[in-house]
């Protein structure tokens, strides 16, 4: 048997290319109002998450012959989001901070012309305080934006690990 590897080394390895999946959804989502095909990619690649970690939880119990915990692969689950975060955060920024500089402004927008098309909506307090927050120049910086994704992330990626990780660690079935 070989020298075992930590959860938090295996995530660190996985939140490479796990980093580069959530990066691509990020990114494809920043522009769906350009290009709305785009929705439809970032919907199957949501839906796909836990799969994606469910793989990487498995191929960690399976390469420790079966003698990993659930809180091993729970922890490595939650690292891997967060080290996947970090990457995702930084590409997620420079793209709304230099690729789409008018992004949050757009979003306010359209969400203000669209409410306003709704008479019920119309007048409602929200459309004015978001109205407001437009004019006066208050909408969120980029980097307020990509710190709550990462807290977002990070908090819905533990309890997506949490059950992942319960179907990840059945038992390892062998051939005689």
């Amino acid at each position: 048997m070989g020298e075992r590897i930590s959860p938090y080394r295996r995530a660190a390895e996985n939140g490479v290319p796990f980093g580069i999946y959530m990066t691509a959804m990020s990114v494809a989502s920043i522009f769906t109002d350009r290009m709305p095909l785009l929705a439809l990619v970032v919907l199957v690649m949501m839906l796909c998450t836990p799969f994606v970690i469910y793989r990487f939880q498995r191929r960690y119990f399976i390469d420790e012959n079966g003698f990993t915990e659930f809180a091993a692969l729970w922890m490595m689950g939650i690292m891997t989001f967060i080290f996947g975060a970090l990457i995702t955060g930084l590409a997620t920024y420079i793209t709304i901070r230099w690729g789409r500089p008018d992004y949050i402004y757009d979003q306010a927008n359209q969400i203000i012309t669209t409410y306003d098309q709704v008479p019920e909506l119309k007048n409602s307090e929200m459309i004015t305080v978001l109205k407001r927050m437009v004019d006066e120049g208050l909408l969120p910086q980029p980097i307020e934006i990509v710190l709550n994704m990462f807290w977002v992330v990070t908090f819905f990626g533990s309890l997506l690990s949490a059950l992942t990780a319960l179907v990840a660690q059945r038992r390892i079935t062998t051939n005689p």
